[in-house]
């Protein structure tokens, strides 16, 4: 990575009524971890927040510029989708190109994503790629890895490789407006009749980004997108970004699921919020561990993996 830089950075969500208390939290984690006026851009499915909604001003507060927008697109909300997987999550590539041309790098970022430090977006070195992100982490028997024995190394082009589209940065000198656009467009029509990576997908919006850009993106260490089947190793506990893919997310703190990192950090952003109901972060630490300790073999597999990968 190269030294920082001035860059215009921009993070995007895209969020349905549903998702947008978790997208709350997620946002003022940025907010708390960036330097202060950082740009975030919230793109809202089929609702808008209430005018005197909690999170613009725990924004404000914490030195962040919000700006929240409706998005619609016919076409690629037709595809279908389902379990965690939303409509929503199919307007990622749209909302990235609604901002990329007044920005010099945009984030995006789901709803389930706690940061917990400096992402340090202006020191990525793009190259000639036009997205930076994340090998997805799944080692189960219907992944994508389940003919793959390890990932391409960080820095390198991942040309048979597969991302996790939860945790992705945009280069605005390789953005190809209107030709990103289409390509998405045809990959989700494409994923309909088959799927290329997985067995029973469920990811339509993940892997037609892989699709497009096959060979194209930037390998980005674990760090930068720790996903929860990682949860019970070390990575885990000292990761810059954690995800909460899959089902169950970082709220409602419950035990054996949330450890005392992330319980103290969502009471403080609670507190922000203004919600109450505080957690005590020592009981959820040592229930945490105890569940790591019953899943320490899977453990190790993803820990060998991540290693390996960073």
């Amino acid at each position: 990575m190269a030294e920082r830089t001035r860059m215009k950075v921009a993070y995007v969500y895209v969020t349905d009524a549903r998702g947008y208390d978790l997208l709350a939290h997620s946002a003022v984690s940025l907010a708390l971890s960036q330097p202060a006026g950082c740009n975030v851009h919230v793109y809202c499915y089929d609702f808008l927040p209430e005018p005197d909604d909690a999170l613009a001003a725990a924004l404000a507060a914490a030195g962040a510029n919000l700006t929240v927008e409706p998005l619609r697109d016919p076409a690629l909300e037709q595809h279908e989708t389902c379990l965690h997987v939303t409509k929503p999550s199919l307007l990622k590539l749209l909302a990235v190109d609604r901002l990329i041309a007044d920005y010099d790098r945009v984030v995006f970022l789901d709803n389930d994503i706690l940061i917990f430090g400096d992402l340090r977006i202006e020191t990525l070195q793009f190259g000639e790629y036009p997205i930076a992100a994340v090998t997805d982490l799944d080692l189960s028997e219907t992944g994508w890895l389940r003919n793959s024995t390890a990932p391409v190394a960080p820095g390198r082009r991942n040309g048979s490789g597969y991302f996790n589209s939860g945790f992705m940065a945009f280069a605005k000198e390789n953005w190809r407006h209107g030709d990103f656009y289409a390509q998405y467009a045809a990959a989700l029509d494409a994923h309909d009749a088959h799927c290329p990576y997985k067995v029973s997908c469920t990811s339509i919006e993940q892997c037609a980004l892989n699709i497009m850009f096959s060979g194209n993106w930037l390998s980005l260490p674990a760090d930068y997108n720790m996903q929860a089947s990682a949860k019970f190793t070390p990575a885990w506990q000292t990761a810059t970004v954690r995800h909460y893919c899959g089902a169950r997310k970082f709220i409602p703190v419950s035990p054996f699921r949330n450890d005392g990192r992330d319980t103290r950090y969502i009471n403080e952003i609670r507190r922000r919020l203004g919600k109450g109901g505080a957690a005590p972060a020592l009981v959820h630490e040592v229930l945490f561990q105890l569940n790591a300790l019953r899943n320490s073999r899977g453990a190790h597999e993803i820990q060998t993996f991540v290693t390996q990968y960073a």
